[in-house]
């Protein structure tokens, strides 16, 4: 069965592959093409905020969840979080804290695997941090050198999640976004450096501006050269490369679509998920008991399945977007035997669907998930198969339909009332808003911008100052495509060399997982060999093609070297996301290893993703720790840390507090967490007390079920049914780190420990990072490094 599968899967991606070289020009025209800046920038402003609100959110518990007076101490960092990252770095116990050598550093950074906070984390430092990051965030929504703030809040998040992740709870949503983002220009409209931009060619003469009567005579979208500007103007929104939007737009329907898939336990099938997670005291912004009991089972349910299937037929509307974008730029349409092959991959993709459907054990470990999944494939293949077997024949007849069954308005709206309703029902944090703010670029760029338009003339009606061409009742339009200046090459990659180079890494990746041959290795050299070739067949490619601009109707983003690196860039990002989102079931039983081939850059780019909010079931008890601590004269002390205890119930909920998440965790979600908290109560209680620890600190689970739909207090139901199990217990003298490094000691002017109080624990087998790590790299950037030279290189320099 496995080799079947095997064999099906491998059929289906060389399909995929010849598929993509048949379409390269519709691929190169809407992946490679530009696009209005506005929907890119508003989406910049709404992530700025959202990522301001994430530091409000943490704030408070920086010191336990980042400093080495928290949850972990600096001298467990490297064992806890280095996962090889930190092998070669000093861990200020056993030996002195730092690198020992220029080698060890190379393979830190090589890793990818970076924080500051691996290096210093004193309290002091880590409220700095998140000064820095803060800044970045406001640079982001203010467009202020936009790139730059952009890096340095992916890194600073990034590097901040490295250090401590006990309350981890959507941050992936967040990394995900701001990883495309990071090679947008999305600082071209709404911010800063656009203002900087429009007064620097001002002052140039070189900007077509709208002047106080609101005329203009190219309507502010630029002009080329003539006798009246020899140097041509510049529009007032120059154009974009579109790449950036479609890998949100991808990470948005893979979040959804995961997301969707995973849930598929008892709790999703009957319906009950919702009106259950209303009864969850650590989300629910009110008590909804009443509620639940006035309405009744079958609303909820109603809404949890719309839910479900909603997120896992997103893709749909991907499709959608890209039949619109596609007409849009004037893709050809493939004809004679492009046609027949391209229907011929369409028939062994929809065959090897079907069978994979035929065993359903193979995309689950669980019965009740493989189920729906073998169906939804067998339906799928099903569909797929009648598409193109009747397709070009009512082709015409059928795209309007499609178009419109799969239009924004229907699948965003859905989003936005989904979305929305969950806002006010549960306080879920700032990555709901996060993902709210992606659909600023799924479709519906044109009336957010005609919002803003309308925003911007109320308030200059107010005599604010507004810029002269937001007062006009109709938008400005963004550059004129026509004009000389924009990218209209004929340079493409033929289509047996997008072929050869799938083929390539398709080969790697099979010998990567075959356990003969298992290597990493085989993965990164298929790569960049690909890479390679591609390099030199689009040089060759770029030297024969004609002087004179291609008859598109859309320009280009970049030059040929550029739009060589960024569509090597998105097929990257998406192969290794669609990787690591491969279902564990018996017909990858290869799983693990695949994940392993791209887990290098997922570490790099931190994206790392697991879409299973309430999945595969969602909750039906509420869960909440209980907190002992025996001082050093025997007297139990509770914290009362248990949620349910009233100082800590207070609703509504009118922010989000990560606490709560915290508490989830160390409960028992996160069992390796439960140990470390209780150390960290032990170094806690001896600050607070001159230094003094406490004998023991005691960590349980308290659980109760759901209330039934009955009318009655939930509060009093939870004591009533309350069961309390131990977690831990650890004598504070005896538990390794469980006593106060000698930094912190002296840091709040105690005295230093005396001789044999520290105790510690160290991994037997350390991770090793992989020696070739550094290897890699190298290749890659001597690679990048031939891109960027060509790129610099005058078009037809050469001839």
């Amino acid at each position: 069965m496995v080799t079947a599968l095997a064999a099906a899967l491998g059929a289906a991606i060389a399909a995929v592959v010849v598929l993509c070289s048949l379409h390269r020009e519709a691929l190169r025209r809407v992946l490679l093409g530009t696009v209005d800046p506005r929907p890119l920038a508003l989406f910049r402003i709404a992530l700025g905020s959202c990522l301001l609100g994430y530091v409000v959110e943490i704030a408070p518990l920086a010191d336990y969840l980042f400093s080495d007076e928290g949850l972990l101490p600096r001298a467990a960092v490297p064992q806890v979080y280095g996962r090889g990252a930190l092998s070669g770095y000093g861990d200020g116990v056993r030996h002195p804290a730092g690198f020992p050598d220029a080698w060890s550093v190379v393979q830190h950074v090589a890793h990818g695997r970076w924080s500051l906070l691996y290096f210093r984390d004193d309290p002091a430092f880590v409220q700095g941090y998140l000064v820095v990051l803060t800044g970045a965030g406001l640079g982001m929504v203010l467009g202020w050198y936009t790139r730059a703030s952009t890096v340095i809040a992916w890194l600073l998040l990034a590097g901040l999640l490295r250090r401590g992740d006990a309350h981890w709870g959507g941050e992936q949503v967040m990394l995900g976004l701001l990883v495309p983002m990071l090679f947008a220009r999305s600082g071209a409209a709404f911010g800063v450096d656009a203002w900087r931009r429009h007064r620097r060619l001002a002052r140039q003469g070189r900007l077509d501006r709208i002047d106080r009567d609101g005329e203009s005579p190219t309507s502010g979208r630029g002009a080329p050269p003539g006798p009246a500007h020899p140097h041509g103007l510049e529009a007032l929104y120059p154009r974009v490369p579109a790449w950036p939007q479609l890998l949100l737009v991808a990470q948005l329907a893979i979040c959804y679509c995961a997301n969707g898939w995973t849930k598929a336990g008892s709790t999703w099938v009957s319906g009950d998920t919702l009106w259950l997670s209303m009864h969850l005291d650590r989300y629910a912004r009110l008590d909804w008991h009443a509620l639940t009991v006035a309405l009744g089972p079958w609303p909820f349910r109603l809404a949890a399945w719309s839910v479900m299937w909603w997120e896992r037929l997103f893709p749909l509307f991907v499709l959608g977007l890209w039949l619109r974008a596609s007409a849009t730029v004037g893709a050809p349409a493939l004809t004679g035997r492009a046609r027949m092959a391209a229907r011929a991959c369409w028939l062994v993709v929809a065959g090897a669907a079907m069978v994979w459907a035929l065993w359903p054990s193979a995309l689950a470990d669980a019965p009740v998930v493989a189920r729906p999944r073998a169906w939804a494939v067998g339906t799928g293949a099903v569909l797929l198969a009648l598409c193109v077997a009747l397709g070009p024949r009512r082709h015409d007849r059928w795209r309007p339909w499609v178009l419109r069954l799969l239009a924004p308005r229907w699948w965003l709206g859905f989003g936005f009332v989904f979305h929305g309703v969950s806002l006010v029902l549960f306080e879920i944090g700032t990555f709901a808003s996060a993902t709210i703010s992606a659909y600023l670029v799924c479709g519906i760029g044109s009336g957010c911008i005609a919002a803003v338009q309308r925003v911007m003339q109320a308030l200059g009606r107010l005599g604010l100052p507004v810029p002269e061409h937001l007062r006009r009742a109709t938008p400005v339009q963004a550059e004129d495509p026509s004009l000389p200046h924009l990218h209209r090459d004929a340079a493409a990659l033929p289509g047996w060399a997008i072929a050869g180079a799938g083929a390539l890494v398709l080969l790697g990746g099979t010998l990567a997982l075959v356990p003969e041959t298992a290597s990493i290795a085989w993965w990164h050299a298929a790569w960049l060999l690909a890479a390679a070739v591609l390099v030199g067949v689009g040089w060759r490619a770029a030297r024969r093609a004609p002087r004179a601009p291609a008859p598109l109707p859309m320009p280009l983003a970049h030059g040929p070297a550029g739009r060589l690196a960024a569509g090597g860039l998105v097929a990257y990002h998406l192969v290794s996301l669609l990787v690591w989102q491969l279902p564990s079931g018996e017909g990858l039983p290869w799983r693990n290893r695949a994940r392993a081939t791209v887990d290098p850059w997922m570490e790099l780019t931190f994206t790392r993703q697991l879409w299973s909010m309430f999945a595969p079931n969602g909750p039906r008890t509420n869960v909440t720790l209980r907190t002992i601590v025996v001082d050093e004269a025997g007297v139990a002390h509770d914290l009362r840390t248990e949620l349910q205890h009233p100082e800590n119930l207070r609703r509504p909920y009118l922010r989000h507090d990560r606490w709560r998440k915290v508490d989830e965790a160390v409960s028992g979600q996160r069992k390796w967490l439960t140990t470390w908290h209780a150390r960290y109560l032990c170094r806690h209680w001896a600050l607070e007390h001159g230094g003094t620890p406490p004998i023991e600190v005691r960590l349980a689970r308290v659980a109760a079920p759901f209330p039934p739909l009955e009318p009655l207090d939930p509060q009093a139901w939870f004591r009533e049914h309350a069961e309390v199990s131990p977690l831990v217990t650890v004598r504070c003298a005896e538990e390794p780190f469980g006593q106060l490094a000698p930094e912190v000691r002296t840091r709040h002017g105690m005295p230093p420990p005396t001789e044999g109080e520290l105790r510690y624990a160290w991994p037997t087998s350390p991770p090793q990072p992989d020696p070739l790590e550094p290897l890699w790299m190298l290749l890659a950037l001597a690679l990048m490094g031939v891109i960027g030279r060509w790129a610099c290189k005058p078009p037809h320099a050469d001839r």
